[in-house]
């Protein structure tokens, strides 16, 4: 057999806007791990936004023992610069037009410093105790939502929590570009032009997690629509599926996943694998939404793929697929990739009116959310 070439099957990617993150809901996140000499003693701060959205945190470093902090943030359409305990400056201007905007701030000895679009807040002042706290600063910083550990020192200091909606682009410090968060949680790419409804995963270890503690039990419906990005991939998977030492899988769980352009249902209820997979007519990387459901009662698992299904019948028991494990979407940690399963690559694609079991499931309420998704739009 000819091993298939991955590359000649890719599909289209978006048009991307360099450098660029798109942020928003309540656990979209970056953090930038800095040397502490790098934040002491003058740091300074550059970046661009573009949002439509009147509230929201952009930037948030604090200093040790949360005594003093440095937080961008936009309330009521303009982007203010709070230092130390309760210091404000901001411009008079309203920066949520949907348009790009740069944005410099910066500590200057005593003073503090907002520049946005060339046009300078009148700056603000420390006093030599504040001075002194602003002296402590630790790492990491963060853009768009501050982690929970923060939320009570930001209520208190009457700031906000969560990201401000919108795309952040050329961040950089002292002047140099900052190229890799140490951490990603929910901030995708930013698109060019026309956006749409959906959650958009990049790849590159971009999963959520659905629910953690899920029972697939002896009856479970999927439904879904995918434009993928990538001909092979995981869509879904909940519960243990690594092998014994002498064999076959005893764990048991339901997958779902993409390979080289067919969709595969893989169950195992106790007693082996069984699994159904269906190659749909149209190309999955024709650019158009692919309508998927997965039914599974007792020992029978059913997969349509737009206008074509197809199904398999396993081991006539167990039936039930005693899982009490994370449901994942777009891919699984890191610490699972020793799971058995033929595809553990993340999706990369754009996921649509997801439900489980009739539920329709919300990518902006979510426990958790690992990597580069963006969870508001996709690209049009």
């Amino acid at each position: 057999m000819q091993p298939i070439n991955e590359s000649v099957s890719a599909c289209p990617l978006p048009a991307l806007v360099q450098n660029s993150y798109r942020m928003g809901g309540p656990v979209s996140s970056l953090s930038y791990s800095l040397p502490l000499q790098v934040l002491q003693p003058r740091p300074h701060f550059s970046l661009d936004i573009r949002t439509r959205a009147a509230e929201g945190l952009l930037f948030f470093a604090t200093t040790r023992g949360g005594r003093s902090h440095l937080a961008l943030y936009i309330s009521k359409g303009r982007i203010r610069l709070s230092v130390g305990r309760q210091k404000e400056i901001f411009n008079r201007e309203k920066y949520n037009d949907g348009k790009w905007h740069s944005v410099i701030f910066s500590l200057e000895k005593k003073k503090f410093r907002l520049v946005v679009d060339g046009i300078r807040a009148q700056d603000g002042q420390l006093t030599n105790a504040e001075l002194t706290a602003m002296q402590q600063f630790v790492s990491p910083v963060y853009l768009g939502s501050a982690p929970e550990p923060f939320h009570k020192e930001l209520k208190s200091k009457a700031l906000p929590k969560q990201s401000v909606s919108g795309c952040i682009r050329n961040f950089k410090m002292n002047g140099a570009p900052m190229l890799n968060p140490a951490t990603n949680h929910g901030a995708g790419p930013c698109f060019e032009g026309q956006t749409q409804r959906g959650a958009y995963f990049s790849g590159n270890g971009a999963h959520v997690l659905i629910n953690d503690s899920f029972v697939v039990g002896s009856s479970f419906e999927l439904l879904f629509s995918i434009r993928p990005r990538s001909p092979t991939g995981l869509l879904l998977h909940v519960g243990d599926s690594s092998r014994s030492r002498y064999g076959p899988a005893m764990g048991q769980y339901l997958s779902v996943y993409m390979l080289r352009g067919e969709v595969v249902a893989q169950v195992n209820n106790g007693n082996g694998d069984f699994m159904v997979s269906v190659k749909p007519k149209a190309s999955l990387c024709d650019g158009m939404f692919h309508k998927i459901s997965v039914i599974k009662r007792k020992n029978v698992v059913q997969l349509h793929v737009d206008t074509v299904d197809n199904y398999k019948i396993g081991p006539p028991s167990p039936s039930t697929t005693l899982t009490k494990d994370p449901l994942y979407v777009g891919g699984i940690p890191e610490v699972l990739m020793q799971q058995m399963l033929p595809v553990t690559s993340s999706f990369v694609g754009c996921i649509q009116d997801l439900r489980i079991n009739s539920d329709p499931i919300s990518f902006d309420r979510l426990p958790a959310v690992f990597g580069p998704v963006n969870l508001r739009e996709c690209p049009g």
